[in-house]
């Protein structure tokens, strides 16, 4: 038999409710924020191998990258060397390089010496180029004029003559060009020069 008056008996039951509401909204939040940090790790895994995944995948595309650079530049070389091996001079560059060298006065001297072959209607030529310094413009004319008489030169032109300064001394600078006919029949006489004179 309960003689609490009515009200306090009502006013238990309230707060028993009260707790009981309370308890299932602490466990409801504590589920909310379990399976939202659940969830959380999950993405973060998964955010996690993706990166990995994208790195792996950058990593092949550059080694493919590579691959295809290298290849490229092996075909660019075999091309080269099918060239050059195609490439036959009916003399040996070192006879050329030595007849311009005995040609040249002590007064000049050559800072540059260049050979490409060109091939034109079934016509192969050296086109060559000469740069350098000399004392006078009266030195490179004469240089200019002696190659311009000596076979197997031809075209042999001055691309230009200008002033310049040599470790403090005055200087004509120059550029002359000239070409080789490579299907003509000549022959190179060399020789050593010694003290700008030829043996």
């Amino acid at each position: 038999m309960n003689l609490l008056p009515t009200h306090y008996i009502e006013r238990s039951k309230n707060r028993v409710r009260s707790s009981r509401v309370a308890i299932m909204i602490i466990v409801s939040l504590a589920s909310v924020v379990a399976v939202a940090t659940h969830s959380r790790i999950a993405v973060n895994s998964t955010i996690e191998k993706l990166i990995v995944a994208q790195a792996k995948a950058n990593g092949a595309l550059e080694v493919e990258a590579d691959a295809t650079t290298l290849e490229l530049k092996k075909a660019k070389l075999e091309t080269f060397v099918d060239k050059y091996q195609e490439t036959e001079s009916p003399f040996a560059v070192g006879d050329i390089i030595a007849t311009i060298t005995n040609a040249l006065p002590p007064n000049v001297t050559i800072e540059e010496l260049s050979f490409d072959i060109l091939e034109s209607d079934g016509k192969r030529t050296i086109a060559g180029h000469i740069s350098g310094f000399g004392s006078s413009d009266e030195s490179i004319a004469s240089v200019v004029s002696d190659f311009q008489t000596k076979p197997p030169f031809e075209n042999v032109t001055m691309d230009f003559s200008r002033s310049r300064t040599i470790r403090g001394v005055r200087a004509r600078g120059f550029r002359m060009s000239f070409s080789i006919d490579l299907s003509g029949n000549w022959e190179i006489h060399t020789a050593i020069a010694s003290a700008g004179e030829q043996q």
